[in-house]
């Protein structure tokens, strides 16, 4: 039987397509179009499936359009489209997260039936829906859960508050106040700490119109932010390798409501527990997704105003590859969104 190769594959939600890509040349493999919008990707190593949650049907977070409400299965080898799973009346699922060893994806969705946006468990062996959650937030917009499945963390933009769920009785528990909003959010593997880019970010202002953003870890044990590492511009996308090293990534302007290069930063834990910058490199406008690949040692920027995405090597801090994905005009073009890496 032939052996897999691994499989980079980016949604670009303007082009309404999965692009794949060899996960080590970065060579393309070919495209699948699918419903508007593509936003987010969850990787299931373990079936070999990838999940795309589609948002809206035209638009954007801060202007959407009709709201979409559904989730598709794609099968990476095959570059397929295995399965749709409807979630209507949910409207706008966005952030994923799956918990293999109990077959649930957990996602966000904006509005549903109640008003009120929720985190709904989809099991995926059946694809439907067998429960919801209310996060009494509005617009929930990613999600992370502890490896261990026992609690999910939700944030929400707007909102002033980073949601905590429990996941074993299905309830809200706590409120982790953030006072300037959340952008993504993410665990670490051993389930210690959570890291939150905190500080919506105003991309109709400039550099010198932002909310005081930092990148906020979270204790899991109290639910509290234990510590805040004070960023010089506001971070969209945070993500964890498997060696612990946490990445966020960094959005400048030019000048008002015109994105520049952003930034990627990478930090390690020190023995007190606090977060300490190891390197920084280059990527291309508006980082607003990273992923790396199973050993660590490369990560993966999608930028949406540039259309592309960059490979990093996390040991030097250098840009080994730009790879473009859907280019276009940077003040509007949502040409790179969600990553995901299967081998």
């Amino acid at each position: 039987m032939t052996a897999r190769i691994p499989v980079l594959a980016v949604v670009t939600s303007s082009g309404r397509r999965l692009r794949f890509f060899h996960g080590a040349t970065y060579e393309p493999l070919g495209d699948l179009p699918v419903a508007a919008q593509p936003h987010e990707i969850c990787a299931d190593p373990g079936n070999g499936w990838m999940y795309v949650s589609h948002t809206y049907r035209s638009g954007v977070y801060a202007a959407p359009g009709t709201k979409a409400h559904e989730i598709s299965v794609i099968d990476p080898h095959r570059r397929e489209l295995a399965d749709v799973i409807p979630l209507a009346p949910e409207e706008a699922p966005h952030g994923l997260a799956l918990d293999a060893a109990r077959g649930l994806l957990y996602v966000t969705v904006e509005a549903g039936p109640n008003g009120g946006g929720a985190l709904v468990a989809i099991d995926t062996a059946t694809r439907k829906p067998v429960r919801r959650i209310d996060v009494s937030a509005r617009g929930p917009h990613w999600t992370a859960i502890t490896p261990d499945g026992s609690k999910a963390y939700t944030a929400s933009k707007e909102a002033p508050y980073v949601s905590v769920v429990d996941l074993e009785r299905c309830l809200l528990v706590r409120r982790i106040p953030v006072p300037y909003g959340t952008e993504e959010i993410t665990a670490s593997p051993d389930g210690k700490w959570v890291y939150v880019a905190a500080a919506m970010i105003d991309f109709a202002g400039g550099d010198d119109d932002q909310s005081p953003a930092t990148l906020a870890v979270v204790d899991t044990t109290c639910d509290e932010i234990v510590h805040q590492v004070p960023l010089p511009h506001p971070a969209s996308p945070v993500h964890v390798t498997t060696d612990g090293l946490v990445l966020a990534g960094l959005v400048r302007f030019a000048e008002p409501g015109v994105p520049g290069p952003g930034l990627l930063n990478a930090y390690r834990h020190t023995a007190t527990g606090r977060l300490e910058l190891r390197l920084t490199a280059q990527v291309g406008r508006v980082p607003l997704t990273i992923r790396s690949t199973p050993a660590g040692d490369r990560g993966f920027v999608a930028n949406l105003r540039s259309g592309t995405l960059d490979v990093i090597d996390l040991t030097a801090g250098t840009r080994l590859h730009t790879i473009d994905v859907d280019p276009g005009d940077p003040a509007t073009v949502q040409g790179a969104h969600g990553i995901a890496y299967l081998t």
